[in-house]
């Protein structure tokens, strides 16, 4: 049974606040009767609370909870009333400020009244997160030490100084191959290099992950943290060398120069994850000192990649797809088109399909997208063929969607729901070196070729270029790039080398086409090298389907 005395409120919670103020936790009471909670004046800030002191309790700390913790919780202070126990001890999660989970610590001890019954609760709350202030691998302050430094010394004078962040490079791969033990050793190594070569006025701290942060405040050449980051880069490798490479590893580097009267901390350490991001970027065993224009560039490439997630949500708004036309040149009609995505963003406008394309397939957002420019162009390729019986459309493939969808049933399906064939539908695969490397990629375009589904093989010349591509027949149509159409005339090694390739993929019984004719002159050139089909600016430029049936389609009607 715990302690049965007469308690003054009041007193008991000026105490409280004294020893609040004493202590990184939250000493909090609660009074059980009145219904009553007050908790130290630094919750306030950290929790999503608007006063320190309140009654009705019960009901403002369950806007406080987590959900799905609030019921444990209520039972368990229900059993301290109903004296089945007299402690309070469990981990469970408030809300911060913003909204989101913050797991606690709370511990706390019954005082009951002369009848024994429960009366206040008076105990602590601890946030786990900030428990230990030292790392114990490194035996550095963590970064909850280095924000409430930056915090109190910008609190009383505006301060200019740099961060630097130091981190592993392939730190996860060096846990994986040699295990947890042997990382924190290469840990504990680099924080004990960077200990000997920092100066006086040089604060270091652990970061998270495999990174450790240098901070320093006052006068500054601009170039000093570039020299301490070699000083520091020349140490590992005399250590690695003394232990016979038998800890081989290199660091790369971020750095930030601010000042205090315009860097919050919170952006300060974004910025700095930032420049570390870029050093890994640019090869690693680097240095990278925080660009801001580079940095807009990045945020501007996020920001797009949201709106075109939002955009694919909804119904892939701002969405469309234009069609350049392709010219059979053995009767010098209309033999198809290429479907082309274009994207109209609420925010950006319209957008250059070279800066869009990327971000998409940098999030696999091209996967969805894909599935709706498969069934759209297959769509419009089936009205069109009401007025050209063999009207072909052909549609562009990523690497993206080659390596992370499946391909061909997605194709399968679309023919199936709109009762179509593959007789008249080409996919183009843009040439790289990604599909000569990648094993799954070519079992992909294998079955494609084993189901009688044409594979065109896009840009060609312009990438891995391996003529292997022709020899064994892996496509049925090679696109030839305008790198070398647009020189066809003036170069006679392009001339020599599209001669050559044209004639090659013909003796093997594939289609050649030829793209980026823009000229009549370029068009009399090329048709002597006899290409079964010609795309370019001169037969038309991409439009939409509206704008292509009626320049291309209604005189067939």
């Amino acid at each position: 049974m715990r302690d049965s005395i007469h308690v003054d409120f009041k007193q008991l919670e000026y105490t409280l606040s004294v020893v609040g103020k004493c202590t990184d936790d939250y000493v909090y009471i609660l009074d059980f009767k009145k219904d009553y909670y007050s908790i130290s004046e630094t919750a306030v800030d950290a929790f999503r609370i608007s006063e320190s002191s309140f009654y009705n309790a019960t009901e403002v700390l369950k806007d406080v909870m987590y959900p799905e913790d609030y019921p444990k919780v209520v039972a368990d202070l229900t059993a301290i009333q109903k004296r089945e126990r007299d402690t309070h001890n469990m981990e469970y999660r408030w809300l911060d400020k913003y909204g989101d989970p913050v797991w606690i610590s709370c511990r706390g001890h019954v005082i009951l009244d002369e009848n024994g019954n429960a009366l206040y609760l008076v105990g602590r709350i601890s946030e786990l997160a900030k428990r230990n202030k030292i790392d114990n691998v490194t035996s550095l302050y963590n970064i909850n030490i280095l924000e409430q430094r930056y915090e109190e010394i910008v609190s009383r004078q505006n301060i200019e100084g740099y961060m630097m962040v130091i981190g592993i490079d392939n730190f996860k791969e060096i846990n994986e191959k040699y295990g947890h033990d042997f990382g924190d050793r290469i840990l504990a190594n680099l924080a004990d290099i960077v200990r000997r070569c920092a100066v006086d006025g040089e604060a270091i701290y652990r970061m998270e992950g495999d990174c450790i942060a240098i901070f320093h405040y006052g006068n500054i050449r601009e170039d000093k943290a570039k020299e301490l980051y070699k000083k520091i880069r020349s140490a590992i490798d005399e250590s690695i060398e003394e232990n016979g490479y038998r800890m081989f590893h290199t660091v790369s580097a971020g750095a930030v120069y601010f000042s205090s009267k315009e860097m919050e901390f919170g952006k300060l350490i974004d910025q700095l994850g930032f420049a570390l991001h870029n050093a890994k970027l640019k090869g690693k065993n680097t240095f990278v000192l925080y660009d801001q224009e580079e940095y807009e560039r990045y945020i501007r490439r996020l920001d797009i990649q949201e709106c075109l997630r939002r955009a694919i949500e909804d119904d892939f708004k701002g969405f469309e797809l234009y069609y350049q036309p392709i010219m059979d040149m053995r009767c010098n009609q209309i033999h198809g088109a290429e479907a082309l995505i274009r994207w109209n963003s609420e925010k950006y406008g319209f957008m250059s399909p070279m800066e869009f394309i990327p971000l998409l397939e940098e999030s696999s957002l091209i996967i969805p997208l894909g599935r709706w420019i498969l069934e759209t162009a297959l769509r419009q390729c089936q009205q069109w063929q009401e007025q050209i019986p063999n009207f072909c459309m052909n549609i562009n493939l990523s690497f993206v969607q080659l390596q992370k969808s499946n391909m061909i049933a997605d194709a399968i399906e679309c023919m199936n729901k709109l009762g179509m064939t593959s007789d008249n539908i080409v996919f183009e695969v843009t040439e790289s070196g990604e599909i000569e490397t990648s094993q799954a990629t070519q079992n992909v375009l294998k079955e494609f070729k084993d189901r009688s589904i044409c594979l065109a093989i896009d840009d060609f010349g312009t990438g891995y270029s391996n003529l292997r591509y022709i020899k064994e027949k892996m496509f049925d149509l090679v696109k030839i790039d305008r790198l070398f159409i647009q020189n066809i005339m003036q170069n006679e090694y392009d001339y020599m080398l599209v001669k050559h390739v044209t004639e090659l993929a013909h003796s093997m019984n594939l289609m050649v086409c030829y793209e980026g004719v823009e000229t009549e002159e370029e068009l009399e050139s090329v048709k002597r090298l006899c290409p079964d089909y010609i795309q370019g600016y001169y037969y038309g430029r991409p439009m939409n389907a509206a704008a292509f049936t009626k320049q291309f389609l209604q005189g067939n009607c």
